[in-house]
């Protein structure tokens, strides 16, 4: 799980900015795209599309630092993990600066060759049910985000 988890945020806030002009091919490693299924804050993919998705994504984020916040993996089997955590990332989007945390749960797979790769992973920002608004630090008090009045 470190070439995953640990090579993730090596290769956000390292390679993603050089590995723009190759098509982000180097984010590529880190999921199945066969299996991948993707809900997340810009959109769903089923199973066999999360390519098209990547393509799309990718490059405009390319400009991003990221970090981990209260990070939990849980191993269920000697090929299967699920994670979550508060993803924390800044930068700038398409030439416009951003500041955002999230939350992230992952299920990786181990393949036959021994790597660790996503095969799944849902992207969401905290809700405040009395103003319909998405809070884009992951700080909401969840008790108070529920409540209508």
């Amino acid at each position: 799980m470190d070439q995953l988890y640990r090579g993730w945020l090596h290769y956000w806030n390292e390679e993603s900015r050089a590995d723009y002009h190759n098509g982000m091919v180097g984010a590529r490693r880190f999921y199945d795209f066969d299996d991948m299924l993707s809900y997340d804050m810009f959109g769903n993919t089923i199973r066999g599309s999360f390519e098209t998705h990547f393509n799309s994504i990718f490059p405009y984020w390319n400009d991003g630092s990221m970090e981990f916040k209260d990070i939990e993996i849980t191993a269920i089997a000697p090929d299967w993990a699920y994670s979550s955590m508060i993803q924390h990332t800044w930068g700038t989007a398409g030439g416009v600066p951003f500041d955002t945390a999230f939350r992230r749960t992952g299920i990786a797979h181990k393949n036959e060759k021994g790597e660790w790769k996503w095969v799944h992973e849902h992207l969401s920002f905290p809700t405040d049910m009395k103003t319909q608004k998405a809070d884009f630090t992951a700080s909401l008090d969840p008790v108070e985000a529920t409540k209508l009045t």
